[in-house]
């Protein structure tokens, strides 16, 4: 025998009660329920939501408030799992929250699953969005037209190349960038991407002296080791003004050789141990574990920033932070 609750035949201020004390994660399910309680899962004001939607062969969102998690999966109703996935017909969808999975009898094609939750959550920011292998099933301008605006963009290292291009001229505005591989035959096209001003870039590819110079981003995180000469004439660069937006950049050294290798000709100055401790008890990455090497070093108009270094296996992390 099923056990209901009947929450519509309560008092609206009860109904409130209800809703606050419930895992807001399972909001969502409520808000679909009617008319009545979307607009008053509305009223709570909830607003510290972010959204992860990840294309693959499906749609998955990802929502995240506060400590609590919950996705969402948008599916079709085709047999073939390589056809194109149209994103403008209604769309089934499964809800699941810790270890139950529900299956919605709402169907709402993606852009009315977004704005319904972009409603119902005062979600007023833009997504983090996700392109990895399948999601060439999808449409790119009706994507493009239903997602809007991107915060954050990952782009997989399997991607086709000429899809990875078509992604990166549809979306022309957004703050963070995850790209795995460079996917221009002409290596300087590249260049193109790293001169963007991008709040972070993360880049899985092999580089050079002339992108590390164009990246204009505030955070810079490379992921192939680069060598000791190429960083020190970058240091040399920076010192004489190079990358005026640059703030953090974090890289790897294909060698573990000494300190003073990888500052030759450029003037530094030893961090004082009480100093040391006092940054890396502050716990801001990456001094947690690189607080012990650390030294100073100026650009010629005056600006401060610290290295930090760490020695790996053959490797030799390194992390620049420059405080304008």
């Amino acid at each position: 025998m099923e056990h209901t609750f009947p929450l519509l035949k309560l008092p609206k201020n009860v109904i409130v009660q209800v809703l606050l004390n419930t895992d807001p994660t399972e909001l969502l399910i409520f808000s679909l329920l009617s008319s009545k309680i979307k607009s008053l899962v509305k009223s709570l004001g909830l607003r510290d939501l972010n959204i992860n939607i990840r294309i693959t062969h499906e749609l998955s969102l990802t929502l995240a408030i506060g400590r609590f998690w919950s996705y969402l999966n948008l599916h079709n109703d085709s047999t073939d799992g390589n056809g194109e996935f149209d994103i403008s017909r209604p769309l089934a969808a499964s809800y699941q929250i810790q270890n139950s999975t529900f299956q919605l009898s709402a169907r709402f094609n993606f852009s009315d699953w977004l704005n319904h939750i972009r409603t119902v959550f005062w979600y007023r920011t833009t997504l983090d969005v996700d392109f990895v292998p399948g999601s060439e099933r999808f449409d790119m301008e009706s994507l493009m037209n239903a997602i809007r605006n991107v915060n954050w963009l990952y782009i997989d290292r399997d991607i086709a190349d000429i899809r990875t291009k078509e992604i990166l001229q549809s979306f022309k505005v957004f703050e963070k960038l995850i790209l795995c591989k460079n996917p221009f035959e002409d290596f300087c096209q590249i260049q193109e991407v790293f001169i963007r001003n991008f709040k972070m870039i993360t880049f899985y590819d092999t580089f050079s002296l002339d992108n590390l110079l164009l990246v204009n981003s505030e955070i810079v995180q490379f992921d192939r080791p680069t060598t000791y000469k190429q960083f020190n004439q970058f240091l040399k660069h920076w010192i004489r003004g190079s990358n005026p937006r640059l703030q953090y950049m974090c890289l790897k050294i294909n060698d573990s050789k000494s300190r003073e290798v990888l500052l030759k000709g450029i003037h530094c100055v030893d961090v004082a141990e009480e100093e040391k401790q006092e940054i890396s008890d502050k716990g801001s990455f990456p001094f947690r574990t690189f607080g012990s090497n650390m030294v100073r070093i100026r650009q010629k108009d005056g600006t401060p920033a610290l290295i930090a270094t760490r020695n790996s296996v053959n490797l030799l992390w390194v992390c620049l932070i420059a405080f304008h």
